[in-house]
């Protein structure tokens, strides 16, 4: 599978955004009462359709080409701290929607993990060169989304405890052939936060998104996730 080198259509906005300050705040995701996936009238068509891993370098050059940093972090685990440090939660694969986990996705292809310039996202991608373990990985953050939301998984912050509302949304990316959004607000410490998210699947590929700044994360995760998408 190539890997595009020109940028899409919104590009050049996100690079400035990450090279210098985060932007504005964009309209909010639409949010759905029920659905968590989505796919592309392709997706039948692809189902049984399997394609050769990227490599490390390959996908290493779609970080730097977006403006993510890559090979940073030895495990996703790590890139998580980096963020949200002291992050835990009584079930680990609560935690599936933002990509961790995914170190083991891709034994035959290639991993790539890494925050946006200015740390306001992180992002993994798995190139598994499988249609079927890529999407398992969006089944496993949909599954998570679903379980992880009714407040039974234990999330603390620095042994603080974390108090979460999670919403899914309806994905407007292009060229997928599953996609699932969310958002999570709450707070912790006394403090509030949000969190934005997609997950989505290009043949055997699969990346996470996800943005912490409310300023910013409604614009940016899915510019940011469209523009990986493209490069896959």
């Amino acid at each position: 599978m190539s890997i595009r080198t020109t940028l899409p259509v919104g590009a050049a906005t996100l690079v400035l955004l990450l090279t210098g300050c985060s932007g504005g705040a964009g309209d909010e995701p639409t949010t759905t009462p029920s659905a968590t996936t989505t796919a592309s009238p392709s997706a039948t068509a692809t189902a049984d359709a399997s394609s050769a891993a990227l490599s490390d370098a390959e996908l290493a050059s779609v970080f730097t080409g977006i403006q993510f940093v890559p090979d940073e972090f030895d495990t996703t685990d790590q890139l998580l701290d980096s963020v949200y440090p002291g992050l835990t939660a009584s079930d680990p694969s609560c935690l599936a929607p933002f990509g961790v986990g995914w170190d083991d996705a891709a034994p035959d292809g290639a991993l790539e993990f890494g925050t946006s310039n200015d740390r306001s996202m992180t992002t993994v991608v798995a190139s598994t060169g499988d249609d079927d373990a890529a999407s398992a990985l969006v089944a496993e953050a949909s599954d998570a989304l679903t379980r992880c939301a009714d407040g039974t998984a234990l999330f603390t912050m620095q042994g603080q405890p974390v108090q979460t509302t999670v919403e899914t949304t309806e994905p407007t990316l292009t060229g997928t052939d599953e996609s699932l959004g969310w958002r999570v607000t709450g707070t912790v410490g006394g403090g509030s936060f949000t969190l934005v998210g997609l997950t989505a699947r290009v043949g055997g590929e699969a990346v996470a998104v996800v943005g912490w700044d409310p300023s910013s994360n409604a614009t940016n995760v899915p510019l940011a996730t469209q523009m990986f998408v493209d490069a896959l």
